[in-house]
């Protein structure tokens, strides 16, 4: 499992999971279901990117909330948390 864990304002913790042996994504955030997931998100390299996209999908959400100045982390089943130092490709 892949996680990215961002901090919202008002202390509040959405977590967004890539399940590589099923290929979903999920959230914990209602709102990011609104926006994210139906709209889906544009990665570095230009690309529009859905859930279906897997851990594609999943290094856009990172990349676009990290933008925005969130407080997001990259994880891993097992790891602990960070920021992530390179791109997943």
């Amino acid at each position: 499992m892949e996680f990215v864990v961002v901090q919202l304002p008002r202390g509040r913790t959405a977590v967004v999971q890539f399940n590589p042996a099923t290929g979903s994504v999920t959230t914990s955030h209602a709102g990011l279901i609104g926006t994210l997931f139906r709209k889906g998100v544009t990665d570095f390299d230009g690309y529009h990117r859905l859930p279906v996209d897997g851990r594609k999908f999943l290094s856009a959400v990172y990349d676009h909330l990290f933008l925005r100045n969130y407080a997001v982390h990259w994880m891993r089943a097992g790891m602990q948390p960070g920021s992530i130092s390179r791109r997943v490709e």
